[in-house]
């Protein structure tokens, strides 16, 4: 029985330690982070200006746009947003709504939806909806940045109609 016991207190205390080990994520923090990221987002897509939402990705993140090959590097994801806006893509409006946040160690994933109007030279107003994934890292220093994210749009190809929905 001293042993039963003594085993059983042992792998609680074990429990304890082990649970202790990883820091809790400061949920709060973390989502004022994305909330702050996706209005930047917003806002960089309808200035057509990306400077502000630069500063969210790590230095070493990729964007996985669809119909594009991945950019890897802060370098490459602002190339792409000004080639959208050299080319005469006008976001007019755009919203993100975080659907799901999870966190656990120094990684965190978001998932959420995003309605869109842009204009765009050749078919003139285009509206969008569809969903992302962003992966969320942890910096050395407490802060969180965009390691990864991919998006699709949950709207037919042309001449594919509604039958996806």
């Amino acid at each position: 029985m001293r042993i039963a016991s003594g085993f059983f207190l042992t792998a609680v205390v074990s429990l304890l330690i082990l649970s202790c080990g990883s820091p809790q994520v400061d949920m709060t923090a973390l989502k004022k982070t994305v909330d702050d990221y996706n209005s930047a987002s917003a806002e960089g897509m309808m200035s057509g200006n990306s400077d502000k939402v630069m500063a969210y990705y790590q230095d070493d993140a990729m964007e996985m746009a669809p119909n594009m090959a991945m950019a890897k590097g802060k370098d490459a994801i602002k190339a792409i947003q000004e080639q959208m806006t050299k080319s005469g893509m006008k976001v007019t409006a755009v919203n993100f709504t975080t659907t799901e946040l999870q966190a656990g160690g120094s990684i965190a994933y978001e998932l959420g939806t995003y309605d869109l109007t842009m204009t765009t030279p050749p078919m003139g107003e285009v509206k969008d909806h569809g969903k992302y994934v962003a992966i969320w890292h942890q910096q050395q220093d407490g802060t969180w940045k965009v390691r990864a994210e991919t998006w699709n749009s949950d709207m037919p190809m042309p001449g594919m109609g509604e039958k996806g929905k």
